[in-house]
């Protein structure tokens, strides 16, 4: 296995694709301690937080909707989550994302705002998504959305 991730530097980078997945795997497992599990009969990357409440998936079928899905489990004082990324979301979208979950600073105080960063980078919410709670890009080409 090799100890280099290869960058992919495409403008716009939605049209490069997913990317390598070891963007997100490799830091997981080696910096941040995450552990390996095996399903023997399965080809499919299962990594787990130390705390064993956080667990990564990366299925074998591109076509799943939930190629990479992210749990945490419920405990006591915060309800339990998933995270799913089809598999054309580029890596460093998802390595965001698991960075976020890695940070040794802990989860801020305040409930964070996830559309905050959409927005500041030009999103808006179109007409027919202002209830459901969707965003899209200026260009128009993807969109985010979030249950109520």
């Amino acid at each position: 296995m090799s100890n280099t991730v290869e960058q992919a530097l495409i403008a716009p980078r939605h049209l490069a694709g997913g990317g390598d997945p070891g963007w997100i795997t490799m830091p997981l497992h080696r910096a941040a301690g995450w552990s390996y599990g095996h399903e023997p009969l399965m080809p499919r990357v299962l990594l787990t937080s130390p705390d064993q409440l956080t667990q990564l998936r990366l299925d074998p079928d591109p076509d799943d909707p939930g190629w990479w899905t992210i749990r945490h489990a419920r405990t006591a004082d915060h309800p339990g989550w998933t995270a799913t990324f089809e598999a054309r979301t580029p890596v460093e979208i998802i390595a965001a994302f698991t960075d976020a979950l890695t940070d040794p600073s802990g989860p801020p105080t305040a409930a964070p705002d996830p559309c905050a960063p959409l927005r500041e980078a030009g999103w808006h919410t179109p007409p027919t998504s202002r209830t459901s709670g969707g965003s899209a890009p200026p260009a128009g080409i993807c969109g985010a959305s979030r249950p109520r």
